[in-house]
């Protein structure tokens, strides 16, 4: 059974892992991309599958209930799925292009500036 580690071999191992952070931080300046800092990867992977499964969820779950009251079965389940998953993958086309915020807000890039205002 193996301990923490201790001694020349953990200040060793924490070393390494400050060079390997400040070299892909190093590559990522050079190639004009945001450094990643640690798991920023599964948090967009999981925002992209919950905006593409709620949205077709919710799209189906409104059209069963359209069909079950309206008694159009199966158009109102077809119609809202394509609908659900439409919006669904609009959501995650925002998403991923900065259009997230609230309405009429996006995120600055470096090259924009503030508009300026007359007085």
């Amino acid at each position: 059974m193996t301990g923490p580690v201790t001694g020349p071999n953990k200040e060793r191992d924490e070393k390494a892992d400050a060079f390997a952070q400040r070299l892909a931080s190093l590559e990522a300046e050079r190639l004009g991309k945001p450094a990643a800092k640690g798991k920023g990867d599964m948090g967009v992977a999981a925002r992209v599958g919950v905006d593409l499964v709620s949205g077709v969820l919710l799209g189906a779950g409104l059209g069963y209930g359209i069909d079950l009251y309206a008694g159009t079965k199966p158009w109102g389940l077809i119609v809202c799925f394509l609908l659900g998953a439409a919006a669904g993958f609009m959501n995650v086309y925002r998403f991923l292009n900065g259009q997230d915020a609230g309405v009429g807000y996006r995120r600055k890039t470096p090259d924009q500036q503030p508009p300026k205002r007359e007085e």
